[in-house]
């Protein structure tokens, strides 16, 4: 554990002491949500997790970097955002992912727009959302949002 995580620690734990005793009632409820959530968030990064380990056995760092790598152009960052724009799940279960395919070589373009995808598009919500707002906004949306994470992802990858 570094001194960050050890002082993000020790603020929430003083907050929480200081909540408790404003009120117990909410803190107590807010306690119970946030163990609902750490719950149902813990089920995404065992499942990342698992899927890296899958990764780190079918697909060599060889493959990786040859559709992911900053070699292939502009072709990573569009696979990369149909790999986010397809996927579920909350933003920072994607996290070790990135992570991983950087130290597997892949291009900082392709994880930052695989990133941005994970988070903005949202096709699994796309029948939801034709639904409540009509199809026009909703593939609209969609559309931009998918252009939108491979220029910021080629962005990131050009800045960083």
């Amino acid at each position: 554990m570094t001194v960050t995580d050890s002082a993000i620690l020790g603020v929430a734990g003083a907050l929480l002491v200081v909540s408790g005793f404003l009120n117990r009632q909410k803190t107590v409820k807010a306690v119970k949500i946030g163990r609902k959530q750490f719950g149902n968030t813990l089920v995404f990064f065992v499942a990342i997790f698992a899927a890296i380990g899958l990764l780190e056995a079918l697909v060599t760092p060889a493959q990786i970097q040859a559709v992911l790598g900053s070699g292939r152009g502009i072709f990573a960052p569009l696979v990369a955002a149909l790999i986010g724009g397809l996927a579920a799940g909350p933003p920072a279960a994607v996290y070790p992912l990135g992570k991983y395919l950087l130290a597997q070589h892949a291009s900082t373009a392709a994880v930052g727009t695989l990133l941005i995808a994970w988070v903005a598009v949202g096709t699994i919500s796309l029948p939801a959302e034709v639904r409540f707002f009509g199809a026009r906004f909703a593939f609209t949306r969609w559309g931009a949002t998918l252009v939108l994470s491979i220029v910021a992802g080629i962005v990131m990858g050009w800045l960083l």
